[in-house]
């Protein structure tokens, strides 16, 4: 049965400082962009899973980061506009590319439905547009693509159409225990193995 909107988003802890702070002792750089705050709600939700889990973690957004700490792993996330991301997302993932494939990395997208949907899942797996390059040369260890907040004001007409045929609905979509299963393996992960790349 696909799961939608289970429980609201995990507050950020109530001192955000040591989500917004980046230094040497961050585990894990959590990165997103946001147009209209739903990814910016996923990713503080990861961001807030990691840290609950004993890890430092900063959140920031892409405009915001410089250098990207030493050793940490990298989480990335960005929303999906006609089957791309905004620009300022992709710059930030062509200026760092190399960095990234050196790293743990994991990266998601949030777009019209998610990857874990019948029919339409697989089809969502191939956006953006440039997501088969990008996963060849950065080597994330998971892609995954969340569900995200649909608007009516959006959206025209006919595309409001196609969507309810295809199954979906408007409103919050995000599927926090989707997003809160895939925090915790990178939480497992990022424990047993640290920020460094397997062999």
């Amino acid at each position: 049965m696909e799961r939608h909107g289970q429980g609201p988003p995990a507050p950020v802890p109530a001192d955000p400082d040591p989500l917004l702070r980046a230094s040497p002792a961050t585990d894990v750089l959590v990165v997103f962009a946001s147009r209209h705050g739903a990814t910016r709600g996923v990713a503080e939700r990861i961001a807030a899973r990691l840290h609950e889990g004993g890890l430092a973690v900063t959140l920031s957004q892409v405009g915001d980061v410089g250098e990207m700490p030493p050793g940490c792993a990298v989480v990335l996330g960005s929303p999906v506009y006609d089957q791309g991301w905004p620009p300022e997302f992709d710059e930030f993932v062509a200026r760092h590319m190399q960095a990234l494939a050196g790293r743990r990395t994991w990266l998601f997208s949030v777009g019209t439905f998610g990857d874990r949907r019948r029919v339409v899942g697989p089809l969502m797996r191939r956006e953006p547009r440039n997501i088969g390059q990008v996963r060849e040369t950065m080597r994330p260890d998971e892609y995954r693509v969340f569900a995200g907040v649909i608007r009516r004001e959006q959206w025209p007409l006919l595309s409001r159409v196609l969507f309810h045929l295809f199954g979906g609905r408007l409103g919050d979509n995000r599927d926090w225990v989707a997003i809160d299963e895939w925090a915790e393996t990178i939480l497992a992960t990022v424990h047993r193995t640290g920020a460094a790349r397997a062999a």
